[in-house]
């Protein structure tokens, strides 16, 4: 959009400081979710809480789950992995693109094959079923998402569906080219003295600039109440101090937002591991492991918020992987041309997931390749409901 700056150039400043129903209707499989795990009725499934966290940007297994070190991932090795069931071989079987993945993880079909980011997915998203099915008011259903071109993977054009039933969209903060281009030029000042301390100055004064220059879209929020709550929690960091990361900003608000409104879907798109497009693999790596830290703490917060606490089916994946490396690939930079599909190898079509929360086996692994647009009919299952008709089948029988 002109006059504002694009994710990745806000990240280069910053950072350089079973299908159960009809399409019509989700009706709920409420019977053999009873008979698979034990629940005692119906109000005990509307308790429940799903959130849906992708460890986004392209993550290769080599840099997390395949690494034998985890040397990115040491909170989701050692804290998590232990208790719940991990996927090893989660499949991105079309386009290897964030929003394309996204979008598919949120409906349980393949999204977007004519690459228009613009319009809403195709099919019915699971916050659309769930308030749908509820009767549920939009403070419920919380979409947080790393850039504009995720921003329509809380609502769909499915007949029945839409804006009525839409979720509520967070994106983090940008900031005006002028204001980049200072910043900018604030860096490259600090570089040419050759000194440290003048770097940290600079990216001090450049992440305040950041702050105070900064705006943030409100076209994803349904509500006066969720307008309220961003507006109030928005001011807040603007007038605070520490990074500007763009995953930080999310995970904050997802705290605020649970501890404000609990809502009972919610999705988290982490997306600053992308960065490894810059071609730098130190903050490629880097960048993996702050996406670990704060998906640990948004676990650490379903434990210590009431309503999540023995309540929650976490699922955490990539959104799809990172070229393979070789002679004449990519490697680590690149997740293969989505148009064409070339270079889209198993380093970026293999990924995994993590499931754990209530009812789920500790401690199983599961090598069999299943797609990622299980986590739709997975999540909605969990919450006695279906996916849309000829969504991908959960996998619930195999992990609880």
């Amino acid at each position: 959009m002109a006059g504002k700056i694009h994710r990745r150039q806000f990240l280069s400043a910053s950072v350089g400081i079973g299908a159960a129903t009809a399409l019509g209707g989700a009706g709920t499989v409420l019977g053999a979710f009873k008979r698979r795990s034990k629940v005692s009725s119906s109000e005990d499934l509307k308790q429940r809480k799903l959130i849906v966290i992708l460890f986004g940007g392209g993550t290769r297994s080599s840099e997390s789950i395949g690494d034998p070190e985890h040397r990115y991932i040491p909170r989701l090795w050692n804290e998590i992995v232990p208790r719940g069931t991990l996927f090893t071989n989660m499949r991105v079987e079309h386009k290897v693109v964030h929003p394309n993945c996204a979008g598919s993880i949120m409906t349980g079909h393949w999204e977007w094959d004519d690459i228009d980011w613009s319009k809403p997915v195709a099919h019915p998203t699971i916050f659309e079923i769930y308030r749908k099915a509820r009767h549920a008011p939009d403070t419920t259903t919380w979409a947080f998402v790393y850039a504009s071109i995720l921003a329509k993977t809380g609502e769909s054009l499915a007949s029945g569906y839409g804006r009525p039933y839409a979720a509520n969209v967070v994106e983090p903060p940008t900031i005006p080219r002028t204001t980049a281009e200072e910043m900018d030029r604030r860096m490259q000042r600090a570089a040419s003295v050759g000194s440290s301390d003048a770097g940290i100055k600079a990216a001090e004064v450049c992440a305040r600039l950041a702050r105070l220059e900064s705006r943030i879209s409100v076209e994803g929020l349904r509500s006066k109440e969720a307008c309220a709550f961003l507006a109030t929690d928005y001011a807040r960091w603007k007038a605070g101090s520490g990074t500007t990361s763009h995953d930080a900003f999310l995970t904050d608000r997802v705290i605020a937002c649970m501890r404000t409104f609990a809502p009972d879907v919610m999705a988290v798109d982490f997306g600053e591991i992308d960065c490894a497009h810059y071609g730098s693999w130190s903050r490629y790596v880097e960048a993996i492991r702050r996406t670990d830290e704060l998906t640990w703490r948004l676990w650490q917060a379903v434990e210590a918020v009431e309503q999540y606490r023995g309540r929650t089916l976490l699922l955490v994946l990539p959104d799809h992987g990172r070229e393979l490396d070789g002679p004449g690939r990519w490697g680590f930079i690149h997740h293969s041309n989505f148009y064409t599909n070339e270079g889209a190898d198993d380093g970026c079509r293999r990924v995994w997931m993590i499931v754990l929360g209530l009812g789920i086996r500790a401690g199983r692994r599961i090598e069999k390749p299943v797609p990622i647009t299980t986590v739709a009919a997975t999540g909605l299952e969990y919450l006695g409901l279906g996916a849309s008709a000829g969504a991908e089948s959960s996998v619930w029988n195999l992990i609880t």
